[in-house]
């Protein structure tokens, strides 16, 4: 207070207070608050840096404000405010989107629009509100069937296409951004705005464009899709383009000018960026690796993985030039014409003579020229040219397969050309019936290359299976284990000091590392599917291979750990639990689901190669599990024995008492507990009467020997191997029918094979459902490459000997006058 400031003087004293204070001064502080950041939003400029290969961002300097002391108390909730909340990149936006798709998906409690529609007991804003959630849903997810009812159906007068859902973004937008092609063009036949953006202020396109949907991008351009509408940070639908990328020189050769935004047509072309050269030169040397291993585990020659091979020029036509292959007629350039003098000479050079390539033009040349030679004799020569063509080809196929049968690149060569072939006949609308016979020949070749592939690779992984699975030792600490009833007639062996920890558990030597362990078992397996894959075969017949080669193994560390004493221990039991853990590690890595489909149904259905794994090995995981935990049971715990029994569902009653009684039990470990065999002795004389039960009853032929096909594709969920479990069993009225009736299991049976069907090899082979796979069409276009017919030509002229006039190998005739 300043006295000489007082209004009431001294005589006025302190009874008449200040009416009103003095102001403080303007440059005191008045809170410690004094950190807090600006309000107002920070202008931000996003550029696409094309020698970094990622966008760089220029923020402008905050504009300096004074500060406001007008509001003194504690509670200020600006203080938290983040002016950089706002402004996220594309990978955080994805995740968003992400993020409101699993809500979706999670809350798809919806049963019927109709019903909703219907409801009189919900008010027209509640109907709304429900309806448009379930449109937002059908369109993240790829429901079209859903999508159109919502907007061509009772509930239409409720739903709007353009709204957007809580999280601010429209059904469109939800489509565009996950690749649902067919629920884009439903929302676009039904009006929805193309450049309809989000809460970020991001279109339609720009969500097409950043996760490379070219078919989408391109179909919201024809639909008139602005590619200037602009984000909150200033970017445009073409500034979402790399230069040089596949969208890039998709869109340019549709006609869209995307300016320098995606194609550079400058002379010093930006290149690689530094990720993407150690990432291209990290894939390249893991496959040189893989040709070198496969070389190395199916003793094969480099030439035939690929190791001699050159990469092709790329193709200098552009899709729209090629001419589509007519199917169901033969014109002129698409058949081979050939002197029937000629037949063995051609035969010879691409069947006999021929080496596995690689490349995608030069390996499917034996299939494409079989038919189209076969063309050419079906249409414009006589039916029994056709047929001496097929038989001497089928002859020849077989004399090869037979000769090279332990060479896995020549199998696959030729398994991958018997398919495609089959493909072809099947799809050529006047071959499909004049080659039945033919047709019914080459999938019994399939079958029986699918059989020597699966002999070969069992017959490698022989070898080293009883070293790398049954006798490596993943745990360490187990050597001084001491078993009952064991006695060492042989001559202590002197002790040695024993190892410090550090030494025990420190890596493996490069001596200890080059020993049999699981690792030869997946690296045969991978180099086996590294070959498959090399060759381009049938994923639906890759897939089988698979599974059979872990049925294999799977029943003979079985029947090996079953047949031999020296493996019926704890210890053993983790020993070798660990190393097939190995196994199921590969499985999930090397995931392969087969592109099979059923019914009409565009979703791939079949057993993934993780499913294989967990069929086939579960009888040797269950009997693992067995020997580790059966020595714990208690003599009346009856209860825990039951729920023991009903975890081992692939395990038969005599499997379980063989395993008890040649069981090697450690110093001081108990056995089974006598009212546990007991049960197991009950159990397994009831399932013996009820299976002789079964089979007395008439008309029953009896259990089959082999697996049963469950469906188009050879799986069933129900069948097994031939263990299969009881557990699945229990679902019918017999519980023990498919329960297995010997001790051990027999690795020598194959499982059903099935070929791909027709949508199979449709799928496949051509473009895809909706025909977007372009690409991939014309590769499997039945065509003989300039340089083959060529190298033809050479033979010939090598071949023909004296200085005569050479007649051509490939037959002249006036096309002109014929007609097709």
């Amino acid at each position: 207070m300043d006295l000489g400031e007082s209004s009431g003087g001294i005589d006025g004293g302190f009874g008449d207070e200040q009416k009103k204070l003095r102001p403080l001064p303007a440059d005191l502080p008045k809170s410690l608050n004094d950190r807090r950041r600006p309000a107002e939003p920070v202008q931000e400029t996003e550029f696409y840096d094309a020698w970094q290969g990622q966008s760089q961002f220029l923020t402008s300097p905050v504009t300096a404000k004074p500060l406001s002391f007008g509001d003194l108390s504690l509670n200020d909730p600006a203080y938290d405010d983040d002016i950089t909340k706002g402004i996220e990149d594309s990978d955080s936006r994805l995740m968003k989107m992400i993020a409101a798709q699993a809500a979706h998906a999670a809350g798809s409690d919806f049963v019927n629009e109709d019903v909703v529609a219907n409801d009189e007991k919900l008010t027209d804003a509640e109907k709304t509100a429900t309806l448009q959630k379930a449109l937002a849903m059908a369109a993240s997810n790829g429901n079209v069937d859903l999508v159109k009812r919502l907007l061509q159906g009772k509930a239409k007068q409720y739903v709007d296409v353009n709204v957007p859902d809580e999280d601010g973004t429209p059904p469109l937008i939800y489509a565009s951004c996950f690749g649902h092609e067919a629920v884009v063009q439903v929302l676009i036949d039904a009006g929805a705005d193309v450049d309809r953006q989000d809460r970020n202020q991001w279109s339609a396109l720009m969500w097409a464009m950043t996760n490379r949907h070219k078919t989408i991008a391109k179909l919201l351009l024809d639909n008139g899709a602005s590619a200037d509408t602009k984000t909150s940070s200033g970017r445009t639908a073409f500034d979402f383009i790399a230069p040089d990328s596949d969208m890039s020189f998709y869109l340019h050769d549709k006609g869209y000018n995307i300016g320098n935004a995606g194609v550079t047509d400058d002379f010093y072309s930006p290149g690689f960026s530094q990720d993407r050269f150690e990432e291209e030169m990290a894939e390249n040397e893991l496959r040189r690796r893989m040709m070198m291993e496969s070389a190395r585990d199916l003793e094969v020659d480099l030439g035939n993985v690929g190791m001699d091979d050159q990469p092709e020029a790329a193709d200098e036509f552009d899709e729209e030039e090629e001419q589509e292959f007519d199917w169901l007629r033969c014109t002129h350039d698409q058949m081979f014409v050939f002197q029937e003098t000629e037949l063995d000479r051609i035969l010879d050079i691409i069947i006999t003579n021929m080496r596995p390539q690689r490349t995608p033009s030069q390996k499917p040349v034996p299939a494409n020229m079989i038919f189209l030679s076969a063309r050419y004799a079906h249409y414009h020569s006589s039916p029994e040219l056709l047929a001496k063509l097929l038989i001497t080809a089928m002859d020849k196929i077989n004399d090869v397969v037979e000769e090279h049968q332990w060479d896995m690149t020549i199998l696959a060569f030729w398994i991958s050309n018997a398919t495609l072939l089959l493909h072809y006949l099947k799809k050529d609308a006047g071959l499909v019936g004049a080659t039945a016979e033919f047709q019914a020949q080459l999938a019994e070749l399939i079958n029986e290359i699918f059989i020597l592939i699966v002999r070969d690779a069992e017959r490698r992984l022989d070898k080293v299976l009883d070293p790398a699975m049954l006798d490596h030792e993943t745990i360490p600490g187990f050597e001084d284990i001491t078993f009952q009833n064991e006695w060492k007639l042989f001559k202590r062996k002197k002790e040695v000091k024993e190892e410090p920890l550090e030494r025990r558990y420190r890596p493996p030597s490069p001596k200890q590392r080059a020993k049999p362990a699981p690792r030869n078992v997946t690296s045969l397996l991978s180099s086996t599917l590294f070959v498959l894959d090399l060759y381009d075969i049938h994923s639906v017949i890759t897939c089988q291979i698979i599974s059979q080669l872990l049925y294999w193994i799977g029943a003979e560390l079985f029947n090996r750990i079953m047949s031999n004493r020296k493996y019926l221990a704890r210890t053993k039991a983790m020993q070798i639990r660990m190393n097939i853990s190995i196994l199921e590690d590969w499985a999930r890595q090397n995931n392969r689901a087969p592109e099979h489909y059923e019914h009409g149904e565009m979703r791939s259905t079949g057993e993934a190669t993780v499913e294989a794994a967990r069929r086939h090995l579960a009888p040797v995981i269950q009997l693992l599990q067995w020997l580790q935990c059966f020595s714990s049971l208690g003599a009346d715990d009856l209860e825990a024995l039951v729920g023991t029994l009903q975890q081992l569902k692939s395990l038969s009653p005599q499997q379980l008492i063989h395993a008890a009684d040649h069981y090697r039990p450690e110093v001081g470990e108990k056995g089974l507990p006598k009212s546990a065999l007991k049960y197991l002795l009950a159990i397994q004389k009831e399932a013996t009467l009820r299976r002789e039960k079964q089979r007395t009853k008439p008309g029953n032929t009896g259990a089959p020997l082999t697996p049963q096909k469950g469906g188009a594709n050879g799986e069933n969920d129900k069948q097994g191997s031939p263990s299969s479990s009881r557990g699945d069993a229990d679902n019918d009225d017999d519980d023990d029918d498919d329960a297995p009736e010997h001790l051990l299991l027999d690795p020598a049976v194959m499982l059903p094979f099935s070929l791909p069907s027709v949508t199979d090899m449709l799928v496949t082979y051509g473009a895809g459902f909706g025909g977007v796979n372009r690409e991939r069409e014309r590769k499997y276009i039945p065509t003989v490459p300039p340089e083959f017919l060529a190298k033809l030509e050479q033979l010939n002229q090598a071949q023909g000997g004296g200085g005569g006039v050479k007649k051509p190998m490939f037959g002249e005739k006036d096309w002109e006058n014929e007609e097709v």
